[in-house]
């Protein structure tokens, strides 16, 4: 089946920026960890007037295990969503299909992402260049990729809260109906920016909620994903 071609024109100017602050942060240490998926909310899009998703890159130096404790700065606005985390144990090439794609995957965890709102973005290229407001990403433990088939995901699952407060229901319409989607999609898109995905990478898979919560020193986030386990970090000064 075709697929809509990569917006590369559109993202371009940002991806150019974005992949540049990579190799620069690899250059000096930095762990490759793979890519998130972001501004996967179809209102979002439509107001930046993307076609699809967009792709930016994990923070190797802040993945973090359920349970870790994340440093705040006072500059910082962090904020919480919780994802599914989608392992790739081989390459995969940009042409792959979605029944071959769905075959590279290793396993699926409970994940958080942390993204920071403390220097909001201009527009586009800016929120693109800065890794879509990418912090840190928090883990929970591996489980087969089969677990997410049937799970609840989207419907019941997952329950986030932060302190006292609850997260609003996710929405089904978030949850990707297969995480062979998701692998197929980031390999075309990261092959139209010149890079690749490539065995060991993670695929954040995008928030399962349109609102984050925020959080702040001495909360604790967590996030409850029915069969497929927990994760919960907590923040401190």
């Amino acid at each position: 089946m075709s697929r809509p071609p990569i917006d590369h024109d559109t993202l371009a100017p940002g991806m150019r920026r974005q992949l540049a602050r990579l190799e620069a942060a690899l250059a000096d240490g930095m762990p490759r960890r793979g890519w998130k998926v972001g501004i996967n909310v179809p209102e979002v899009r439509a107001h930046l007037g993307l076609a699809h998703a967009a792709v930016a890159w994990i923070d190797g130096r802040r993945v973090l295990a359920s349970g870790a404790v994340l440093p705040c700065t006072p500059e910082a606005r962090l904020l919480v969503e919780s994802e599914v985390a989608i392992e790739v144990g081989r390459d995969v090439p940009p042409d792959t299909t979605v029944e071959a794609a769905r075959e590279t995957i290793s396993g699926v965890r409970p994940a958080l992402e942390i993204v920071d709102y403390g220097r909001p973005p201009s527009g586009l290229e800016e929120l693109v260049a800065g890794c879509i407001l990418h912090h840190a990403t928090v883990l929970g433990d591996v489980r087969p990729a089969s677990t997410a088939a049937d799970s609840g995901l989207g419907r019941e699952w997952p329950r986030l809260r932060v302190g006292e407060r609850k997260a609003d229901a996710p929405r089904e319409d978030l949850v990707p109906a297969d995480p062979g989607e998701v692998v197929a999609f980031v390999a075309r898109y990261l092959d139209a920016f010149g890079e690749r995905l490539a065995a060991g990478d993670l695929i954040l898979a995008g928030s399962y909620m349109a609102q984050a919560l925020p959080i702040g020193p001495g909360e604790e986030a967590v996030a409850d994903y029915g069969a497929l386990g927990s994760v919960s970090v907590r923040a401190v000064a």
